[in-house]
């Protein structure tokens, strides 16, 4: 089962800090985690932003209102993993 600590981080590319990474999860999903810039909504370190994408590569609700999900904890991430790497 895959988890936080398997996404591979590189530098953000909006060119303002933080870091970006991604992850294959099942049925063609992918998780984008992101934080410690401007601009985005979690420190990169303890909170961190998350979206995923579809196979068309389209973002997908992840709550009635947003397609992403800010402040997220590493275990509310790993939630979010386990619930979409079927």
């Amino acid at each position: 089962m895959k988890t936080f600590n398997d996404i591979k981080f590189k530098l953000h590319p909006n060119g303002m800090g933080g870091i970006l990474g991604q992850m294959e999860l099942g049925n063609g999903y992918k998780i984008s985690v992101v934080g410690g810039g401007r601009g985005l909504y979690g420190d990169g370190k303890k909170t961190f932003e998350v979206a995923i994408f579809d196979l068309t590569g389209e973002m997908i609700m992840l709550s009635e209102n947003d397609q992403v999900l800010g402040w997220m904890t590493i275990d509310e991430v790993n939630k979010i993993i386990q619930k979409y790497d079927n």
